[in-house]
Protein backbone atom coordinates (compact mmCIF):
# COMPACT_ATOMS: atom_id res chain seq x y z
CA UNK A 1 0.00 0.00 0.00
CA UNK A 2 1.17 3.50 -0.77
CA UNK A 3 1.90 5.71 2.13
CA UNK A 4 1.65 9.43 1.76
CA UNK A 5 4.18 11.71 3.32
CA UNK A 6 2.72 14.37 5.59
CA UNK A 7 2.31 17.72 3.87
CA UNK A 8 3.97 20.59 5.65
CA UNK A 9 1.96 23.78 5.71
CA UNK A 10 4.16 26.83 5.61
CA UNK A 11 2.64 30.14 6.52
CA UNK A 12 4.21 33.19 5.02
CA UNK A 13 5.32 35.20 8.01
CA UNK A 14 7.40 37.78 6.25
CA UNK A 15 8.60 40.21 8.86
CA UNK A 16 9.59 42.86 6.30
CA UNK A 17 6.79 45.37 5.69
CA UNK A 18 5.40 45.87 2.23
CA UNK A 19 6.72 48.73 0.11
CA UNK A 20 3.18 50.07 -0.26
CA UNK A 21 3.01 50.51 3.51
CA UNK A 22 6.20 52.58 3.59
CA UNK A 23 6.32 56.37 3.38
CA UNK A 24 7.19 56.24 -0.33
CA UNK A 25 4.40 53.76 -1.00
CA UNK A 26 1.80 55.90 0.74
CA UNK A 27 2.99 58.98 -1.18
CA UNK A 28 2.85 57.00 -4.46
CA UNK A 29 -0.68 55.85 -3.66
CA UNK A 30 -1.76 59.41 -2.75
CA UNK A 31 -0.33 60.83 -6.01
CA UNK A 32 -1.95 58.08 -8.03
CA UNK A 33 -5.30 58.77 -6.36
CA UNK A 34 -4.98 62.51 -7.12
CA UNK A 35 -4.24 61.74 -10.78
CA UNK A 36 -7.32 59.54 -11.06
CA UNK A 37 -9.53 62.14 -9.36
CA UNK A 38 -8.10 64.92 -11.57
CA UNK A 39 -8.76 62.91 -14.74
CA UNK A 40 -12.36 62.21 -13.70
CA UNK A 41 -12.97 65.89 -12.92
CA UNK A 42 -11.42 67.01 -16.23
CA UNK A 43 -13.41 64.47 -18.24
CA UNK A 44 -16.62 65.53 -16.50
CA UNK A 45 -15.85 69.20 -17.23
CA UNK A 46 -15.11 68.46 -20.90
CA UNK A 47 -18.38 66.54 -21.15
CA UNK A 48 -20.42 69.29 -19.51
CA UNK A 49 -18.83 72.07 -21.59
CA UNK A 50 -18.62 70.50 -25.04
CA UNK A 51 -20.91 67.47 -25.27
CA UNK A 52 -23.96 68.09 -23.09
CA UNK A 53 -25.09 71.45 -24.58
CA UNK A 54 -25.09 70.15 -28.16
CA UNK A 55 -28.55 70.35 -29.74
CA UNK A 56 -30.24 67.05 -30.38
CA UNK A 57 -32.17 66.25 -33.51
CA UNK A 58 -35.94 66.04 -33.19
CA UNK A 59 -36.59 62.37 -33.76
CA UNK A 60 -40.20 62.28 -32.71
CA UNK A 61 -42.31 60.06 -34.99
CA UNK A 62 -44.30 63.03 -36.33
CA UNK A 63 -41.16 64.97 -37.23
CA UNK A 64 -39.57 61.97 -38.97
CA UNK A 65 -42.77 61.34 -40.91
CA UNK A 66 -42.92 65.01 -41.99
CA UNK A 67 -39.26 64.94 -43.02
CA UNK A 68 -39.79 61.86 -45.18
CA UNK A 69 -43.15 62.94 -46.61
CA UNK A 70 -42.15 66.55 -47.18
CA UNK A 71 -43.46 69.83 -45.85
CA UNK A 72 -46.97 69.61 -44.43
CA UNK A 73 -49.73 71.23 -46.48
CA UNK A 74 -50.42 73.88 -43.83
CA UNK A 75 -46.86 75.21 -44.12
CA UNK A 76 -46.97 75.53 -47.94
CA UNK A 77 -48.16 78.91 -49.36
CA UNK A 78 -51.73 78.62 -50.64
CA UNK A 79 -51.49 81.15 -53.49
CA UNK A 80 -49.51 84.05 -54.90
CA UNK A 81 -49.92 87.41 -53.14
CA UNK A 82 -52.29 89.84 -54.86
CA UNK A 83 -50.68 91.98 -57.55
CA UNK A 84 -47.70 89.68 -58.10
CA UNK A 85 -47.23 87.69 -61.27
CA UNK A 86 -45.66 84.25 -61.42
CA UNK A 87 -41.89 84.26 -61.75
CA UNK A 88 -41.46 87.81 -60.44
CA UNK A 89 -39.52 88.25 -57.23
CA UNK A 90 -41.29 89.70 -54.25
CA UNK A 91 -40.53 93.41 -53.57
Amino acid sequence: MLSHAPVAVVLCTDSAPSWFRSVEGRRYRRHLLWLVVLKIVLLAAIYLIFVAPQPRADTSPDQVYDAIRGAPAAAAPASQPAGQRRGEPAP
